[in-house]
């Protein structure tokens, strides 16, 4: 697997996940990109920002543990701003803010929303700003926005505008109308920017959506 480079030095590597390939390794055996990282690095990396399979964009790695120790400390303080695009079925608002209670269903591998007092509900929390609504045969509309995620949780992002009405193009496991569609399809999310420090120095790396569907929006 060839791997596209966003930013790479001695501590870590930026790179470009295509959607469909998995983050790391798993039961399906299929090509993973964390294997392609290490083949490149010539060394044992460390994922700091795993991304679900049918999502593409930015992942980066650390090359060290003390590295990784402190990336993924940026991340789970909320030090580290990320970013994601998304398109979703409907005619959304120009901004909003979404703050729930989310649990886990590891067995079936899904989230939903759940009532904060619940055993395992952990709280959600993004905002979103919308870049731009089209048209579309389907759904009427359907609309690009770019979302700033305050907190981490197991598909966050699609459960959290699903729930609102806005399911996410290509989303077969929460977007109700893509359930029973046969087939592939690539969810319309894209891990699209990181911001943090590392070793005083601020680093802003960014990764434009791929696919077809974010072609109609002029990617």
């Amino acid at each position: 697997m060839e791997i596209k480079i966003l930013y790479e030095n001695k501590y870590f590597i930026a790179v470009e996940k295509q959607s469909g390939i998995p983050s790391q390794p798993d039961k399906t055996g299929d090509e993973d990109l964390k294997t392609a990282v290490e083949k490149h690095c010539k060394k044992e990396c460390f994922i700091i920002n795993r991304i679900d399979r049918p999502v593409g964009g930015l992942v980066l790695f650390a090359k060290d543990s003390k590295t990784a120790s402190i990336l993924s400390e940026g991340i789970t303080s909320g030090q580290t701003e990320k970013y994601y695009y998304a398109v979703v079925c409907g005619n959304i608002a120009e901004s909003g803010y979404f703050e729930d209670y989310m649990i886990k269903d590891g067995r079936n591998n899904i989230s939903s929303i759940a009532d904060k007092n619940k055993k395992g509900a952990k709280k959600a929390v993004l905002e979103y700003n919308k870049i731009k609504t089209i048209n579309d045969n389907d759904f009427e509309y359907l609309s690009l926005v770019e979302i700033k995620l305050l907190t981490g949780r197991h598909h966050q992002i699609r459960v959290q505008f699903s729930s609102r009405g806005y399911g996410l193009y290509g989303d077969t496991k929460y977007n109700k109308y893509f359930y029973k569609k046969h087939g592939y399809y690539s969810t319309a999310l894209w891990s699209g920017r990181l911001k943090f420090q590392f070793n005083g120095e601020n680093f802003d790396i960014k990764s434009t959506p791929k696919g077809e569907i974010f072609e109609k929006f002029g990617f």
